[in-house]
């Protein structure tokens, strides 16, 4: 106990982003064992396909002006072929990433705004410790608004109450504030596999409630309270090793 007080008082500033807090605030032993125990999520079609749509995007937008050759030429490149339980799953996958990158495609071609940044990292203090993130993209528009696009590649379509409520938006409204300088004047979120923006917005109260969390996340893993939530078990990456897992008890 005293070596956690120790710590929570004198001991070295801690790195936290929104993964960190949403794996936290999901079971506090996922953030222990993904985080500190450096246990790797075993990789899945659902992470291989997102890390791929993610990556083509951020290599096609750094050509500038590329066509849609370009578009696929960085899909061929960056497809990510881990986590397929067979060639055919891997296949399906292959294709519904390429009929999703086509339909971007005849979205933006005609886009009026310039796209500033991808995969735009940006870190800030909260207190002495670190937030640290990625934003997927920002653009800036012909009237001189920013825009942050945060791209989302699962099935579901968010409603507009779950997107002005989404903590992961708010900390990248931070993150613009308070390290890279500028004041969007949109926050969206783009369902690729729908074709559709759901577009946000952030109010002072909102940061504010942000940065509550993400200090009682950190106070939390600065005193060691990694109490389980067991409720999570049967959707948890680590439900087969985790020693307090239902789901491993009920297998």
């Amino acid at each position: 106990m005293f070596s956690n007080l120790w710590n929570l008082l004198f001991g070295p500033g801690l790195e936290i982003s929104y993964s960190r807090i949403n794996a936290y605030r999901t079971c506090p032993q996922k953030y222990r064992l993904q985080y500190i125990e450096g246990k790797r999520v075993p990789p899945n079609p659902y992470i291989s396909f997102g890390i791929s749509i993610h990556k083509t995007l951020e290599d096609f937008h750094l050509k500038k002006n590329g066509d849609i050759d370009d578009l696929f030429e960085s899909y061929d490149t960056c497809w990510v072929n881990e986590g397929f339980v067979s060639p055919h799953q891997a296949h399906e996958y292959f294709e519904k990433g390429r009929k999703l990158l086509e339909n971007y495609w005849q979205d933006n071609v005609n886009l009026k705004s310039e796209v500033l940044y991808v995969e735009k990292e940006f870190s800030f203090p909260v207190g002495r410790n670190a937030m640290r993130g990625i934003i997927d993209r920002i653009d800036r528009h012909p009237d001189g608004q920013y825009e942050v696009i945060d791209y989302k590649t699962h099935s579901e379509l968010w409603d507009q109450k779950k997107a002005d409520a989404d903590l992961q938006m708010s900390i990248y409204a931070l993150a613009c504030k308070k390290a890279i300088g500028i004041e969007p004047g949109y926050f969206s979120y783009y369902f690729l596999s729908h074709g559709t923006k759901v577009n946000t917005n952030r109010t002072d109260e909102q940061l504010e409630d942000a940065l509550r969390t993400a200090k009682d996340v950190i106070e939390k893993v600065r005193r060691g309270v990694f109490t389980p939530n067991t409720g999570h078990c049967p959707k948890c990456d680590f439900r087969k090793s985790c020693p307090h897992s239902a789901a491993k008890r009920q297998d």
